[in-house]
């Protein structure tokens, strides 16, 4: 059985928050574990994050979280997209951090464009 959220949020800073604030009721609805509740937060922040300050301004950020044996979310936005590299800042730098914490803490997840950017991540429902 599939279980979808789905929300179409302002390209604005106040799109985080609020994806935030979904995805935790959605979570604490279904039982998520607090451990993976917490993992699921900070990834959609930093995912969500990412498509505000890339994205088109005058669009919107969609969010589909996808609850089944895992937890699959997907964010879209409409700007151009990019291809996933190591990060190469300093250790110190305080941003860009976001995908690189995506990929140490998802079990897996990727980046589709094809006239708008769908980054996608899949956490363990234990």
């Amino acid at each position: 059985m599939r279980d979808n959220v789905t929300l179409t949020l302002p390209a604005s800073p106040a799109a985080i928050s609020a994806a935030r604030g979904a995805v935790v009721r959605a979570a604490l609805d279904r039982d998520v574990p607090d451990d993976v509740l917490d993992t699921l937060r900070l990834l959609v922040s930093e995912v969500v994050t990412n498509s505000v300050r890339h994205g088109v301004p005058t669009e919107v950020v969609e969010l589909t979280l996808t609850f089944n044996l895992e937890l699959h979310v997907e964010v879209t936005d409409y700007g151009d997209g990019f291809e996933p590299e190591a990060r190469v800042a300093a250790i110190d730098d305080a941003g860009g951090w976001g995908l690189y914490l995506v990929d140490r803490l998802a079990e897996r997840w990727g980046v589709h464009r094809n006239g708008f950017t769908r980054v996608w991540f899949a956490l363990a429902r234990v």
